[in-house]
């Protein structure tokens, strides 16, 4: 079963997340983490949210099909409050920071080329959207999916 991210992001009560799999930065966490360190900035983990996926595992609660109108207009079934939020200022610091790394030391990713190119487009799309979040003031996670 492979792993991967969605880029969350909460406005008030609502979570907005265009539903894209992020699964190369996914895979590359620790090696990312690692040169974060290097970097000197807040680590890719930091922002991972795992929320959904432990209750994925748990006995209880048991969702219905009535809480997948949750799900389509934004929210969850659990308080959102209890999930990890993180300013997406400090995103941005990350994620810009690992690509001007990337552009500048692609063989430190200990990737092969063509995941290393995915990867890129990857931290494109993420810094986009925490763009976005930033203007409008908004909070983001990465929501760590099965």
């Amino acid at each position: 079963m492979g792993m991967t991210y969605w880029l969350n992001v909460r406005d008030g009560d609502v979570i907005e997340s265009e539903e894209r799999d992020l699964s190369y930065t996914c895979k590359a966490t620790d090696t990312l983490d690692r040169l974060c360190v290097e970097l000197g900035v807040l680590a890719v983990s930091e922002f991972v949210d795992g929320t959904e996926m432990g209750l994925e595992y748990e006995d209880e609660p048991d969702f219905s099909d009535a809480d997948e109108t949750l799900y389509t207009e934004g929210k969850r079934p659990y308080p959102l409050d209890e999930m990890r939020w993180c300013d997406a200022k400090t995103g941005l610091e990350t994620f810009r920071s690992l690509q001007t790394h990337l552009d500048e030391n692609p063989s430190s990713f200990e990737l092969d080329a063509d995941d290393l190119e995915m990867l890129a487009e990857e931290l494109d799309e993420i810094l986009e959207q925490l763009e976005q979040a930033e203007m409008q003031g908004q909070t983001f996670h990465l929501e760590l999916l099965a």
